[in-house]
C-alpha cells in the first residue's frame, strides 16, 4: 500500500483538466480549496499503515491474498461490513474531514456483485474484466472516485425525452476496442485528486431507446476529454482567504470540498474497462446496490462527524464557563444519545447483511435506510443544540488576523476572553472548529449524500414486510378472515 508521500508524488504526475472560478488549476497540491482535501487523503494512507489502525483500515484481499486498503475491498462477510462502518468513524475521528473515497468503494461492491449476476444470465465476461481492474487497483492502492448522478435536466422526462440527450451520460459511438461516451456527472466527489473514476448509471433504464444510457466503466481521471468544474460554496471563502487557525480544523479543514461537475466530451473507454454497455435490465440492480452502499457509508460516518460536533460543543461550554449548567448537561446527553442511536443502527445494518450470489455481502436494506434517515434527522437536532451551547460567537467571531493585529488584537484578546485559565486564542479555535460544521455547506451535503430523506422513506416502506406483521397479529388475535 502507498504512503501519504507516495500518494502526493502520484498526483504530481497527473494532469487532469480542472476549473475553479472560471480558471484552470495548474497546481492541484497548492490550490487553497484542494490542498486540504489532498492532505486528508495523504493522512488516510499513512493511517492505514499504522499498526493500531491496520485491522480497521485494511483488509485481506480475496484476489491477491495481501492486505489492501479497505476502500478497495469487496465485502465478503458481515464482519467486513461492520469493519467498514468502524473505518468510516475512525477516519472522521482522526482527521475531522472527508477522505472522499466512499463513492468509489460503493461502486466497487455494486459492480462486483452485479457483473457476476449479469455474466451468469447473459453469458458475458464483465465480471472477470472487473476482477482484473480491481486487482490492479488493489495492487497499486488506487484512490477510486465514484461518479453516479447525472444532471437529469427536466426531472419529469426520461433520458431520451430531454431536449438535450447529453443530460444523461451515454454511449455515442461503438468503436473497435471500446466505446465513446458523452455527457456529464454531477456531485462527483474528489475525482481530480483520485487515480481512477468509476462510473455507474444513476437510475434504472426502461426501454430499448435507453440502452445507450446503460453504461458503467472505469478510466484514469486525467483521460483526454474529461473536464472537472469545481464546486463553489461558502466554504471556499474560508479556504481561500483565512489563516489556518480560522479553518477550525487547521490540519485538514472541515469543508468537505472537492466535488465537481464532471464533463465527458466524447471520451474513449477501452473495452477492458467497460463493465456494462447496454444491458439495461441490470441497471436497476446496479443502482439499487450502489444506493444501499451509499446509505451504509453515510450512517457509518455520521457518528464520526457527531463526535467532532459533540466534542467541540463540550469544549466551548467549558471555555464559556457553562459546562456545569443543567441545560448544557441535558443537551450534551441528548446529543450523545442521538449519535450512539445512529451508530447502533449502522452496526445493525452491517451485522444483518446478506450475501449476494457472487458471495459479496450487502448490508440489510431496511436497517440501512432507517439508519440513514435517522442520521439526517439527528444531524439537525445535534446542530441546534451545539449552536445553542456555543452562543452568538458561532456567527460573530472575528478572525485570527484581528487577534494578531497590533491595532485591535488587544481588544479581541480582552473582550473575547472566557474562563480565566483558557487563552482567548484557544476559545476562538474551539468556536471556529464548531463553526466549520454548523455554519457552512456540510448540512446540505450530508442531507443529500446517499439520497434525500424521501428516498429512504420509499425504501423503508418497500422493505417492510407488512403482510408478515399482519399475519402474526391475526394469528394472536384469532382473526381468520
Amino acid at each position: 500500500m502507498r504512503t501519504g508521500k507516495e500518494y502526493l508524488e502520484s498526483l504530481k504526475k497527473k494532469k487532469p483538466v480542472v476549473y475553479h472560478l472560471g480558471k484552470r488549476i495548474d497546481n492541484l497540491l497548492e490550490h487553497p480549496v484542494l490542498k486540504y482535501d489532498i492532505k486528508v487523503n495523504a493522512r488516510a494512507h499513512d493511517l492505514s499503515l499504522e499498526k493500531e489502525c491496520e485491522d480497521v483500515l485494511t483488509a485481506q484481499s480475496s484476489l491477491t491474498g495481501d492486505r489492501v486498503n479497505r476502500y478497495l475491498n469487496v465485502f465478503g462477510s458481515r464482519e467486513d461490513l461492520t469493519l467498514r462502518q468502524k473505518q468510516a468513524r475512525l477516519l472522521l475521528q482522526r482527521t475531522g474531514s472527508c477522505t472522499m473515497k466512499c463513492p468509489g468503494l460503493g461502486g466497487v461492491n455494486a459492480i462486483y456483485s452485479t457483473t457476476y449476476d449479469m455474466d451468469k444470465k447473459l453469458g458475458t465476461s464483465y465480471h472477470q474484466r472487473f476482477l482484473k481492474f480491481l486487482k490492479e487497483a488493489q495492487e497499486k492502492d488506487y484512490f477510486l472516485a465514484g461518479a453516479m448522478m447525472d444532471p437529469k435536466g427536466d426531472r419529469s422526462l426520461r433520458p431520451t425525452q430531454q431536449a438535450d440527450p447529453d443530460l444523461y451520460l451515454r454511449i455515442v459511438e461503438r468503436k473497435t476496442g471500446g466505446i465513446v461516451v458523452r455527457g456529464a456527472k454531477v456531485h462527483t466527489t474528489g475525482p481530480m485528486i483520485a487515480d481512477e473514476i468509476v462510473v455507474l448509471p444513476c437510475e434504472a433504464m426502461k426501454d430499448e431507446k435507453e440502452r445507450p444510457y446503460a453504461v458503467s466503466f472505469a478510466i484514469p481521471t486525467d483521460t483526454r476529454g474529461i473536464t472537472y468544474i469545481m464546486q463553489h460554496n461558502l466554504a471556499d471563502g474560508f479556504a481561500m482567504t483565512a489563516d489556518a487557525e480560522d479553518l477550525g480544523n487547521w490540519r485538514f479543514a472541515s469543508h468537505f470540498g472537492a466535488t465537481t461537475l464532471t464533463v465527458f466530451d466524447d471520451v474513449f473507454v477501452p473495452e477492458e474497462r467497460i463493465f456494462m454497455q447496454g444491458e439495461l435490465e441490470f441497471t436497476g440492480m446496479l443502482v439499487s446496490r450502489m444506493g444501499t452502499m451509499a446509505r451504509m457509508w453515510q450512517c457509518g460516518c455520521r457518528p464520526g462527524i457527531f463526535d467532532m460536533v459533540i466534542g467541540a460543543a463540550k469544549l466551548v461550554a467549558e471555555y464559556n464557563g457553562i459546562a456545569a449548567s443543567a441545560h448544557v448537561i441535558d443537551k450534551l446527553t441528548e446529543m450523545s444519545y442521538l449519535s450512539e442511536t445512529v451508530w447502533g443502527l449502522a452496526l445493525g445494518a452491517a451485522s444483518n447483511g446478506k450475501a449476494t450470489p457472487s458471495g459479496a455481502y450487502l448490508p440489510d436494506g431496511l436497517l440501512t435506510n432507517i439508519a440513514k434517515l435517522q442520521s439526517t434527522r439527528a444531524y439537525y437536532e445535534i446542530l441546534k443544540m451545539a449552536i445553542d451551547i456555543a452562543g452568538g460567537l458561532i456567527v460573530t467571531l472575528p478572525s485570527f488576523k484581528d487577534l494578531k493585529s497590533k491595532d485591535v488584537g488587544p481588544y479581541v484578546n480582552k473582550y473575547l476572553k472566557g474562563v480565566s485559565q483558557v487563552d482567548t486564542s484557544d476559545r476562538m479555535r474551539a468556536i471556529r472548529f464548531l463553526q466549520g460544521f454548523v455554519g457552512g455547506p456540510i448540512a446540505g451535503a450530508l442531507h443529500h449524500s446517499g439520497g434525500p430523506m424521501q428516498n429512504q422513506k420509499i425504501v423503508i416502506y418497500r422493505e417492510t414486510d407488512f403482510e408478515e406483521k399482519k399475519r402474526r397479529v391475526k394469528d394472536l388475535a384469532g382473526i381468520t378472515g
